[in-house]
Formats: C-alpha cells, sequence, structure tokens
C-alpha cells in the first residue's frame, strides 16, 4: 500500500500560521476600516456643514440689503453664485412683504435629491436701514448634496483600504519568513527523520542543523525524539524476547487445544447421544418402556467400548439384587449371572458416598471390593470396570455395571462424563416411567369423571332425557342452521294433562314414575338421530325437529300422542279420560316472519294452550 505525505494533503505549518495571520489582518482591516469610514464620513460632514455656515455668513448681508432695495438682479445673481459651490445641493430664498403671500427663490442642483444625510441650514434674513433697527426680510435655507458626502468618503476609504491592506501583507510575509527560518525547517527535518525509522535503524539519533545552546522547544523535541527512540529500541528488544517464548507456549497450547477438541468432541457426541436416548424414553409408550430402557443401555455400552453392561435393581424385602436388564457382546461366552445376587452389601455402601466407582483392572477391583463382589462382577473376561448408583431422593433404583475387555484399563474424562450422565438418564427414565404411568390411570379417572359430568349436565336425572340446558343449546344450532341452509323446522311442545291432579291423588313417588313411562314412550317414537327430545319443566316436554314440515311433524305429534294413551296409566282424576294423556302445541319455523327462536317457541306455547282449551288429548297448530 503506498503511503502519502500529509504534507501533500495539507497546507505546511508555515503557510498555515501566515494564513492565520492574514484572517486576523483582514478581521483587524475591516474593523480598521469600518472606523475610519465612520470617521472620515463625519469629517466630510463637518466640512460641508462649515462650508454652508460659511455661506451664511457671507450672503447674510448682501441678501438683506437686495431683499430690501428691491434689486432682482442682484438677488439672482447672489442665488446663482451660492448654487455654483460644489457642496450646497438646494437653496430656497424666502421673500417677506407686509401681508402678501412669501416669494420663493429657489435653485438646485442637477439630480439632487433630499437626504437627511447631508446637513441643512436655516438661517433669518434681516436687514438694518438704521442704527438699531432691524427687520426680517425673509428666511435662507441651505441643503447639503449628500453626493458630494459619498464622492468623500470613497476617495477617503480607498486609501484606508490600501493602506491596511499593504500593512496585512507585509506583516504576513515577515512572520512567514520568520517562521520558516526557525521553525518550518526544523519540523520538516524531524518528520523525515521519523519517517525514515525502522527496526534496523533505531539507534540513529536526530541532528537538527542549529545552535545547540537554544534551550527552546524545539530542542526540546529533538531531546524527546532521541530518548523515545531509545525507549523503543528497548521494548522492541523486550518484544523479540518475548515472541521466542510466546512461540514456544504457542506450539505448546496447540497441542493442548488439539487433545482438548477431540476430549470435547467426544463429550458432544456423547451429549447428544443421550440427549436422543433421553428424547426416545420421554416418547416413549409405558407398555414399550422397559425395551427402550434396554436399547438405551445396549447403544450406551457400545459407545463406551464396553462388553458387558448390568441393571441391578434390588429385590424387595431381601437384602439381594437381581438383573433388571443385561447386555453383553458377541463375542462373550454366554454365562448368565446366577439369580438372586446375595452379598452385594459393599458396593452400594462406596457408591452412597462416592456415586461413581471405577476400576482400571479385575485386580484393582479385588484390592477394593471384597471376593464375592468381586466375584460377582468377573464372571466374564473384563478388565477396567465402572459401577454407578441409581438413586433419588433416598429411594434405591439399582446398580450400573459396565466392563471394558481385557487388556483396556483407561476411562478417559469423556467415557466418564458418559457414565454419569447415563446413570441420570436411567434413574430420570425409572422416575419418568412410574410418574406417567400415575399421569395416566389419573387422566383415565377424570376422562371417566368428565364424560358422567357431561352426562349429567345434559340430562335430565329422573327420565333420563335432555334436559333445559341442552335443549337451549340445540335450538340455538339448529335455528341458525335452518336459516343458512334455508330448511324447515319444526317444534313440539308436549304437556302431561292435569298432572297436577295426579300427584294429588297418587303421590308424588307415583308421579316421578309417570313421568319416566311418559318419557319413555315418548323417546321411542322419537328415533331419528338428529331430533332432540328434551323435558324442559316439570311435566313439559319439547321436541325439536329439524328438516321436518308441519304436516311431518303433525304425524310425529300423533305418534307421541298415541304412544302415552297406549301406556294405560290410570288417572281417574282426569277430565279427558280413565288413562294419562298428553297435549301437543306444533309450530313451523317461517323463514320469513320469524326473528329468533323465542317466536317460534311462542308460537308452539300457543298452540299447546289452545289444546288445552280445546278438550286436551289433542294437537293445535299455530304459524309463529
Amino acid at each position: 500500500m503506498q503511503t502519502r505525505n500529509p504534507a501533500s494533503r495539507q497546507h505546511s505549518l508555515g503557510t498555515r500560521l501566515v494564513l492565520a495571520t492574514l484572517g486576523f489582518c483582514f478581521v483587524f482591516t475591516l474593523f480598521a476600516v469600518g472606523a475610519r469610514t465612520l470617521s472620515a464620513w463625519n469629517e466630510a460632514w463637518a466640512a460641508m456643514n462649515a462650508d454652508l455656515t460659511l455661506l451664511e455668513r457671507v450672503y447674510q448681508q448682501t441678501l438683506s440689503k437686495a431683499i430690501w432695495d428691491m434689486d432682482r438682479d442682484a438677488l439672482h445673481t447672489q442665488v446663482e453664485s451660492t448654487a455654483q459651490v460644489a457642496s450646497v445641493g438646494r437653496i430656497v430664498v424666502k421673500l417677506k412683504s407686509g401681508n402678501r403671500t412669501p416669494e420663493l427663490i429657489e435653485r438646485q442642483a442637477d439630480g439632487w435629491q433630499p437626504s437627511t444625510l447631508a446637513p441643512t441650514r436655516h438661517l433669518d434674513l434681516v436687514y438694518a436701514p438704521f442704527p438699531g433697527g432691524s427687520e426680517t426680510v425673509g428666511e435662507l435655507t441651505l441643503a447639503g448634496d449628500e453626493r458630494v458626502l459619498w464622492a468623500r468618503l470613497r476617495d477617503e476609504v480607498k486609501g484606508i483600504i490600501l493602506t491596511q491592506l499593504l500593512q496585512s501583507l507585509l506583516l504576513a510575509g515577515l512572520i512567514m519568513l520568520l517562521f520558516n527560518r526557525a521553525v518550518t525547517v526544523h519540523v520538516r527535518r524531524i518528520a523525515q527523520h521519523l519517517g525514515q525509522l525502522t527496526p534496523q535503524n533505531m539507534g540513529q539519533t536526530l541532528r537538527l542543523d542549529r545552535n545547540p545552546q537554544h534551550g527552546d522547544e524545539l530542542s526540546l523535541l529533538e531531546t524527546g525524539v532521541n530518548q523515545l527512540q531509545g525507549k523503543l529500541t528497548d521494548h522492541l528488544t523486550q518484544l523479540q524476547h518475548y515472541e521466542d517464548e510466546l512461540g514456544a507456549h504457542r506450539d505448546h497450547l496447540a497441542e493442548l487445544v488439539r487433545a482438548r477438541t477431540a476430549e470435547l468432541e467426544s463429550l458432544g457426541q456423547a451429549q447428544q447421544l443421550v440427549l436422543g436416548l433421553s428424547n426416545r424414553l420421554i416418547h416413549a409408550p409405558p407398555d414399550s418402556f422397559d425395551v427402550c430402557q434396554q436399547e438405551c443401555l445396549d447403544e450406551v455400552a457400545r459407545r463406551l467400548g464396553a462388553n458387558h453392561a448390568l441393571w441391578l435393581v434390588p429385590v424387595p424385602g431381601q437384602a439381594a439384587f437381581r438383573v433388571f436388564t443385561e447386555w453383553q457382546s458377541a463375542d462373550l461366552p454366554q454365562a448368565p449371572v446366577a439369580l438372586p445376587l446375595a452379598g452385594l452389601t459393599q458396593v452400594p455402601t462406596r457408591l452412597a458416598h462416592e456415586e461413581l466407582l471405577f476400576f482400571y483392572s479385575q485386580a484393582e477391583m479385588g484390592r477394593s471390593l471384597s471376593p464375592p463382589e468381586t466375584a460377582v462382577f468377573t464372571t466374564q473376561p473384563v478388565g477396567a470396570c465402572a459401577l454407578g448408583l441409581l438413586r433419588s431422593d433416598g429411594e434405591d433404583y439399582g446398580m450400573l455395571f459396565v466392563g471394558k475387555p481385557l487388556g483396556q484399563g483407561e476411562w478417559p474424562p469423556e467415557d466418564r462424563a458418559l457414565l454419569a450422565m447415563t446413570t441420570q438418564l436411567l434413574l430420570h427414565s425409572v422416575r419418568h416411567k412410574t410418574q406417567l404411568i400415575a399421569i395416566l390411570a389419573t387422566q383415565d379417572a377424570l376422562r371417566n369423571a368428565n364424560r358422567q359430568l357431561e352426562v349429567l349436565s345434559r340430562h335430565d336425572s329422573l327420565t333420563g332425557l335432555f334436559n333445559r340446558r341442552h335443549f337451549d343449546q340445540t335450538k340455538v344450532d339448529e335455528f341458525q342452521r335452518a336459516l343458512r341452509n334455508n330448511q324447515h323446522l319444526s317444534l313440539l311442545i308436549c304437556d302431561i294433562d292435569d298432572f297436577k291432579s295426579f300427584n294429588d291423588l297418587y303421590g308424588h313417588a307415583c308421579g316421578d314414575q309417570c313421568l319416566r313411562d311418559v318419557a319413555g314412550a315418548m323417546n321411542a317414537v322419537i328415533n331419528r338421530s338428529g331430533d332432540a327430545l328434551a323435558r324442559i319443566g316439570g311435566e313439559e316436554f319439547a321436541i325439536l325437529l329439524p328438516v321436518t314440515t308441519a304436516a311431518a311433524a303433525w304425524q310425529v305429534a300423533e305418534r307421541v300422542r298415541q304412544a302415552v294413551v297406549d301406556l294405560h296409566i290410570p288417572h281417574v282424576a282426569s277430565r279427558v279420560g280413565p288413562y294419562v294423556t298428553v297435549s301437543i302445541g306444533l309450530a313451523e319455523l317461517d323463514l320469513e316472519l320469524t326473528p329468533d327462536f323465542d317466536a317460534l317457541f311462542e308460537a308452539a306455547d300457543q298452540a299447546l294452550y289452545r289444546a288445552k282449551e280445546c278438550g286436551r288429548n289433542r294437537i293445535e297448530f299455530t304459524a309463529p
């Protein structure tokens, strides 16, 4: 990459100083020019005012006399001569003569315009015809010419600006020359020296071409640069030493990182394995849980490079264990462990304190455990062994044994971690199985209870028919369906005739049985799946008939009425006959006239009322 010289993009320090000086001189010149311009204006105004005052004095007597003598020629001559003066822009002479209208004699310069900037003089013209007497004969007005003021001001400003600019340029040039000789040359030398520095020539000192007796800032800068070079040289030497040491450490760390990376990869694979097994156990159905646990033990054993694995569970009420599940490689002889496993007392005690035991050979296991316990786990030709305790909240779920082939006596960290995770996995799987079975049993009980509650909430407890709550929910759905599909909908309201007299005569127990019998007879007639028969009151029933015309509903009502009569339930207090009868009101939905279900219900209820009035044990129809 090409490095640009900063001086190529920016002005030098001397140039910047000169520019700053010129800027200051420019601002100062502006203020100076402004002040001197104001002063020149005031001087020009005062000079013009003095000229006008002088003219007043010069022409006062002559004008007064010419007016008194009525010498028109002399008067005009004097006015004309006054108007020729450069400072006068306008002259006005007002002649006063008794009671006559004053006469004005006026002269003004070409192009003159009234102005408030130029001075104006007013003077009364007084004539003394005799000693001691005076009389005002007129007025003299002299107005200055503003153009003369501006012309004088322009001449003055030109000189002021030229003088100030010349002073500023001379000052800037002098400063630039002095600064370049005293500072800029040496600063460039310092910059050149610093730009040429490399680690190889760091010992080359800076020498400025100037009197060493100068104790100014440049001398301090020269000394500081040389000191900085010395410190940098020492620092670079130290950095080289550190770099050599870091190189050696880097190689060592790289080796450690490779080893740790391989270990973490193996541990990650173990974690993925446990996660997969855990997911499999979580989603396993209860009837296949034991099979999944066996498969999990098999996969973990293969991952550990084992040839034998046992899951031992305690025998309830005995100081012994049994094999819950077992796995062994195909090259091992089939020699199952005798059941039950008694005498395993030392291993559970040690596992209660350590949770995991690792042995690197059968000899080490023999030194750590009793001979009977050692014999239990060495019935197969295994080398390195590991034991894990399955215990939670003081409850034992057994022990896990894993044996590696002979000649393999290592338990690397990733294998230790996998075995620890496996013990926790199997422990949680057993607890999950127990909880799952309990949850499923609870769910079954809840479903049965909900079904019973649903039946009770929608059915009448006496008759077994649908109750008023179910009828209210069903009527809305059927009414909306009929409106959407433009279908027929009929409603029957049935009431047992003289039921109060029946209760009074036979008692409430017989009345309840009568309601059950009538409900059964109605239910036998209403056999379509879409029809709804409900008890909506004490002895009042409602039958909702979807997709049914009034004529078809009349036939259904007649079958219901006749079915009740055919029961031959004695009713000697009836005003109709010797048996229990029902009166039925019928109404059909009119899509144009029925605004809601309440109107349909009201029509059926009116029909029922009319059936009661007309003799009972009959059917009446009312259009909504």
